[in-house]
């Protein structure tokens, strides 16, 4: 099956078109195919706050004190703007301070699947092609920049790095050994973590739906919603190894959040619908 013929493309078809500084694109933004990784994980929670401290959002807590993070990591083979890779720092938040959580491994995860009230601000966002730069910029309010990225993936391991293309600064680097290998125990707490009942329910929707904000001040000064589809063929969910797996920040804001990978979501057959915010 051609994956542009994915129901979810026909629910959401490219409808229209748009001319942004690099020339004129299809509306929304699909993604038909690729692999990726969400490394999720806990960071420090007073970090994260000077990180959003001009966002009308506040990070999810946790009662230990910790915020909710999680990084992407994707290389996108297949897209209505073409190919292209992103790395995404992400924080789960919402509108207003909420009761603080109990620390999980899988927090994100679970946020995503079984809270609809919190949101996942796309905070740290790079792209190594002008146009996907340009669109995530100038129509959906995102503070997207270009970067020098390597994604490469064997049988056994994912290995990346990315650049900041401006400053040729390092963003992040890093490995991650048998990616595709499932994780039984890992599956089992996730499981317990959301309930067998909604895990049920995920399972047997056609895609998974979130909701993710823009930071201020980018081209809107307000944190608009925009609502995202997601639909993978292959999707594996396993710890991070700290002894095994390698994850180095290079010198950005995001390298002070004492970021604590707890997971790794590994991702094939991609499919990925964003809407313009509301």
């Amino acid at each position: 099956m051609n994956p542009k013929d994915y129901q979810l493309f026909k629910q959401y078809p490219l409808n229209g078109t748009a001319t942004i500084s690099t020339g004129e694109v299809p509306t929304p933004y699909h993604i038909y195919n690729g692999y990726g990784m969400f490394i999720g994980g806990l960071c420090d929670l007073g970090a994260c706050r000077r990180l959003l401290q001009d966002e009308s959002v506040v990070p999810v807590q946790t009662t230990d004190g910790h915020a909710v993070m999680g990084i992407w990591i994707c290389n996108f083979t297949e897209a209505s703007l073409g190919p292209h890779h992103e790395l995404q720092f992400s924080f789960f938040v919402s509108n207003s301070e909420m009761e603080p959580i109990a620390p999980h491994p899988f927090c994100a995860l679970s946020l995503m699947m079984t809270r609809p009230d919190v949101l996942m601000i796309c905070h740290g966002l790079w792209n190594n092609t002008p146009e996907v730069v340009a669109y995530n910029r100038e129509l959906l309010s995102l503070n997207a920049r270009q970067t020098d990225s390597r994604i490469e993936r064997d049988a056994h391991i994912v290995t990346f790095a990315f650049k900041d293309l401006a400053s040729g600064k390092p963003i992040i680097s890093g490995a991650v050994i048998d990616p595709q290998k499932a994780s039984a125990r890992a599956t089992f707490v996730l499981m317990s973590r959301i309930g067998v009942g909604r895990s049920m329910t995920i399972t047997q929707q056609p895609w998974l739906s979130m909701h993710i904000t823009n930071p201020v001040g980018v081209l809107l000064n307000r944190n608009a919603v925009a609502e995202t589809f997601t639909k993978n063929d292959v999707n594996v969910v396993r710890y991070f190894e700290r002894s095994a797996d390698v994850l180095t920040f290079g010198d950005t804001p995001y390298s002070s959040l004492q970021f604590t990978p707890h997971f790794v979501q590994y991702m094939d057959g991609f499919k990925f619908v964003y809407l313009h915010p509301k």
